[in-house]
C-alpha cells in the first residue's frame, strides 16, 4: 500500500498502467508493499531493494548509511503482541530513504507510529523533510515511553498477585516482560546511536529548529533506555524474591510434615512393636497396653512442646 503526502494532499497511490507519479510529494508511506508498488517506488525514487529486505526482517538492527545527500535510516519501533502471546511487546524496524526534498518510509505490516503521524499532519502545514524526520524520531520515542508505562503497570499488577499466589502463570508473565523490554533495550540503544549520527546530517543543519526537535526526541529515548533497565532489573529482582519465597515455603512445608512425623512416632512405634505375632515383655499384664500408649502419647506431648516453642509446627 502507498500513500503520499504534501501540504495539501493525504491520498492513497492506485498503481495501474496510466499511473504517474505525483511530483509534489514530499512524504511517500510504503506499508506492506506488492511487487508492482516495490518495482515503482525504485523506479522513482532509487530506492535500494534491500531496504523492504530489512525492514521485513525483526531481527535487522538500527544503522545509517549515507551517500552524498541520500541517507538511508533503519529504527526500531514497539509494536503491541497479543494477549495469549509469548511476548507482551516485540519490536519492528522501520526504513527511512531520505533525499534532499523527498521522504520514503516503508514498514512491513500498518504501525500506530503511522496513523499517530497522519493524524498529526494539518493540511496548509508546511511539510518537509527535516520537520517529518524530526517528527518521526519524536513519535517512536512517545511510543516507546506509552509501552513503558504499560509494562510498568502491568509488573505491580503483578507483584500484587505473587503477595497471596504461587500460581507459576504469574512468573511466566514477569517472564514475558522482561523478555519485551531486553528487546526495547537492544532497540533502544540501536535508535539513540541512529539518532546522534542523524543530528550530524548536513540536510538537519539547515534548520536549528528541528535539529533542537530530534534532540529532544534523544532525550526521551536515552529515559526510555533508563527505564527499560530500570524496569528490568525490577522484574529480575521481583523473579529471584518469588523464587527465594517459594523454596522458602517448600522448607517450611517439609519442616512441618517432618516435625509431626516424629510427634506421632511414638505412640506409632509402640502400637508396631505390640501388634507383632511374637513374645513380648509384659504381654500378659492387665495395665500393659495403656501404660505403654499413656507413655508413647506422653513422649508425642513432650516433642510437641519442644517443637512448638522451636516454631516448627
Amino acid at each position: 500500500m502507498l500513500h503520499w503526502f504534501n501540504e495539501e494532499t493525504d491520498a492513497e497511490l492506485k498503481v495501474t498502467a496510466d499511473f504517474e507519479w505525483p511530483p509534489s510529494a514530499t512524504w511517500i508511506q510504503v506499508v506492506a508493499p506488492t511487487s508492482a508498488e516495490l518495482d515503482f517506488v525504485a523506479q522513482h525514487l532509487q530506492v535500494p531493494d534491500y531496504l523492504f529486505q530489512d525492514v521485513s526482517d525483526e531481527d535487522e538492527r538500527p544503522r545509517l548509511e549515507r551517500d552524498g545527500d541520500i541517507a538511508l535510516i533503519i529504527l526500531k519501533v514497539p509494536a503491541p503482541m497479543q494477549a495469549a502471546a509469548e511476548l507482551r511487546f516485540r519490536t519492528l524496524p522501520v526504513g527511512l530513504w531520505l533525499l534532499p526534498q523527498q521522504m520514503v518510509t516503508a514498514s512491513a505490516q500498518p504501525l500506530a507510529l503511522w496513523d499517530e503521524l497522519r493524524g498529526q499532519r494539518q493540511r496548509g502545514k508546511a511539510l518537509h523533510v527535516r520537520g517529518l524526520l524530526a517528527e518521526i524520531f519524536q513519535a517512536i520515542a512517545r511510543d516507546y515511553l506509552r509501552a513503558l508505562r504499560i509494562i510498568n503497570t502491568e509488573i505491580a499488577a503483578t507483584e500484587k498477585i505473587l503477595r497471596n499466589s504461587q500460581n507459576n502463570n504469574e512468573f511466566f508473565r514477569l517472564l514475558a516482560l522482561n523478555k519485551s523490554l531486553i528487546l526495547f533495550s537492544s532497540a533502544l540503544k540501536g535508535n539513540i546511536s541512529v539518532a546522534q549520527q542523524t543530528m550530524r546530517l548536513p540536510l538537519l543543519k539547515q534548520d536549528e529548529g528541528d535539529l533542537e526537535d530530534i534532540a529532544d526526541a534523544l532525550i526521551d529515548l536515552q529515559q526510555a533506555r533508563d527505564m527499560t533497565e530500570i524496569y528490568a532489573s525490577t522484574i529480575t529482582n521481583m523473579m529471584d524474591a518469588y523464587v527465594g519465597v517459594l523454596q522458602n515455603n517448600i522448607s517450611n512445608t517439609l519442616k512441618i510434615i517432618t516435625a509431626w512425623t516424629v510427634v506421632v512416632a511414638a505412640p506409632a512405634t509402640v502400637a508396631s512393636i505390640y501388634g507383632m505375632n511374637v513374645p513380648l515383655p509384659l504381654q500378659n499384664w492387665t495395665y500393659a497396653w495403656p501404660v505403654l500408649m499413656g507413655g508413647g502419647f506422653a513422649i508425642s506431648g513432650m516433642l510437641f512442646v519442644i517443637f512448638r516453642k522451636r516454631d516448627w509446627i
